[in-house]
């Protein structure tokens, strides 16, 4: 019989529980924190419910990859700036999100040009960023017809678990929403994360709305369906 004590294995079992306790926190931590700057970044590659993943922009502001569903429609839009207080850095971000969320999702893409001026186009939308929408004072966005759209500077919204990085995207993405016949999408358990529901920071479309835009996409648009890239916001 050995003279040397018996070992215990309860104090090395412990040793290994707080061991495994603490690298399944580390990994966890690690986890979270990728969660974190995935949907904080402007132009991600996580994917939106069944839909393709958000645009990467190149350096130029033009997007690089696939589209969500082709042949896109180039739909014109005149950018109102004369009486926003957004700077022009941040309103620039705030279109090439706005486009990402249509681009990268429908396929729909915002060929943009910014103007001081009230005179509105001819053609496709026309939209102005304001401090405070005029009329229905208090509101974030207003869409009244194709040349007649209002989205707040700073608008007030609710957290989303994947929301969008600028505010300003997301009412004005919304709100062209309902220049392609899109109806409010509220009281649902996926609401938040909606581009369509009201009043937060969500931005994913549903397979039957971009069904519907792209519809209206198509009778809006310019002819020259080829191209598949988004182009850059023209911003004064």
């Amino acid at each position: 019989m050995s003279n040397w004590p018996r070992a215990h294995p309860r104090p090395v079992i412990a040793m290994a529980t707080r061991i495994g306790g603490v690298l399944l926190l580390l990994i966890s931590i690690a986890f979270q924190g990728q969660q974190t700057r995935t949907s904080a970044a402007l132009i991600s590659g996580t994917s939106a419910s069944h839909t393709s993943g958000r645009a990467r922009a190149a350096g130029s502001g033009a997007f690089e990859a696939a589209p969500g569903r082709t042949p896109v429609y180039r739909i014109r839009l005149r950018v109102h700036n004369g009486q926003t207080t957004l700077p022009g850095a941040e309103l620039r971000k705030s279109l090439e999100e706005m486009n990402s969320i249509w681009w990268s999702q429908a396929g729909v893409c915002f060929e943009i040009t910014s103007t001081k001026d009230d005179a509105t186009a001819g053609e496709g939308f026309d939209i102005w960023f304001v401090s405070e929408v005029p009329d229905p004072p208090g509101v974030n966005g207003s869409y009244k017809g194709d040349h007649d759209i209002w989205s707040r500077d700073y608008p007030d919204l609710m957290p989303a678990p994947h929301p969008v990085t600028q505010r300003a995207a997301r009412t004005s993405a919304h709100e062209l929403g309902h220049g392609l016949t899109l109806r409010h999408y509220n009281g649902y358990p996926e609401s938040a994360d909606s581009l369509m529901s009201s009043g937060t920071l969500g931005w994913r479309l549903h397979d039957f709305q971009i069904q519907a835009a792209r519809a209206r996409a198509q009778q809006k648009a310019d002819p020259d369906t080829t191209p598949t890239n988004c182009s850059a916001p023209q911003v004064n």
